[in-house]
């Protein structure tokens, strides 16, 4: 509650300097970012594009776009935040969060195979991207080819040996080793997913799946 308020009154102070015209680029970033932390995802959008409407040229432009798609992809805006980030990467074009987003974008609006490829992308950038890594290893486990099954597993693999106690990756290795049929390896890495993150909805499906509960 008192970060809150902190905010809050930065809010007011901002808003103050922005009514007496006494404001600039910096200032208007400062307020996105505030109505980010607060959860005002519209608002924060609001600022944002009018920063970078009257400051193209604002010298942490690449920030602030990067938080207008953040807050797109909060309100979920696939088509904008895709459309937003496809412009973003002319210019950033091996930025690995960009990229990232942009694989999250695709799969949520259920082009699976985009997302697949963005993310083999982002690893031909940097081999060690560890959400990459397990997103792209998730995605074949559940939409690729039989001939992709051992790609899934060596990124999986991977990913495991990097972070071997992480719920989310536990999550997708157990979902790997069920589709494989190795089900008590699987439910051995989604209980202990599970414990890790006991009120993950989705992590206990997986577990109720492998139980056939």
């Amino acid at each position: 509650m008192d970060r809150e308020r902190r905010i809050l009154e930065r809010v007011l102070s901002l808003k103050q300097v922005i009514r007496e015209e006494r404001s600039g680029p910096v200032d208007l970033h400062e307020l996105g970012i505030c109505y980010f932390h607060l959860e005002n995802f519209e608002r924060c959008l609001e600022i944002l594009e009018e920063l970078i409407d009257q400051y193209p040229n604002y010298v942490d432009i690449g920030r602030a776009q990067a938080l207008r798609i953040y807050s797109l992809i909060q309100l979920e805006k696939w088509e904008d935040a895709r459309f937003t980030l496809l412009n973003r990467m002319k210019i950033e074009t091996t930025d690995e969060s960009l990229m990232g987003m942009l694989a999250y974008v695709y799969e949520r609006e259920g082009k699976m195979r985009e997302a697949i490829s963005q993310h083999r992308r982002v690893l031909q950038v940097n081999p060690e991207n560890v959400n990459s890594l397990n997103s792209l290893g998730y995605l074949l486990t559940l939409y690729g080819k039989a001939d992709e099954m051992d790609e899934a597993f060596q990124c999986l693999k991977k990913v495991m040996e990097s972070k071997p106690d992480h719920a989310a990756y536990l999550d997708s290795f157990g979902v790997f080793l069920n589709k494989k049929g190795n089900k008590d390896s699987a439910r051995k890495a989604l209980s202990k997913a599970l414990k890790k993150d006991p009120d993950n909805s989705v992590i206990l499906e997986h577990l109720k799946e492998v139980l056939e509960v």
